[in-house]
């Protein structure tokens, strides 16, 4: 077993950084919504590969948050592209061009014309 105040108390962050309810989680994992609301408040311990079994059904970006947190150490850029394939380089590449692409819309708004 995972025992230990760390791991619950860094998944607990997590899932109120992102806002994820247990009920959310446990349709994503499978594993029963009383089950993850007693590990949340420290009346029951998961079993090692349950705990896993969590936070793998989670999206990854509440995944590197859980380690990061629990691990005291934060990625740089430059280490989290390297860690990419190719279908999340696209993805991020999609996101820049958006959100450049918004800034421009709103650069052009703002200028007297």
């Amino acid at each position: 077993m995972i025992t230990g105040y760390d791991h619950r108390q860094t998944f607990n962050y997590m899932l109120s950084r992102f806002g994820y309810s247990a009920k959310q989680i446990a349709g994503w994992s499978g594993i029963h919504e009383s089950r993850i609301s007693r590990f949340r408040n420290g009346k029951l311990d998961l079993e090692t590969g349950e705990f896993l079994q969590l936070l793998q059904s989670m999206p990854e970006e509440a995944q590197s948050c859980f380690w990061q947190h629990l691990l005291g150490k934060s990625l740089s850029l430059e280490q989290m592209i390297k860690g990419m394939d190719e279908c999340q380089l696209a993805a991020l590449l999609h996101a820049i061009a958006t959100n450049l692409g918004k800034s421009e819309q709103k650069a052009l708004q703002l200028t007297p014309g």
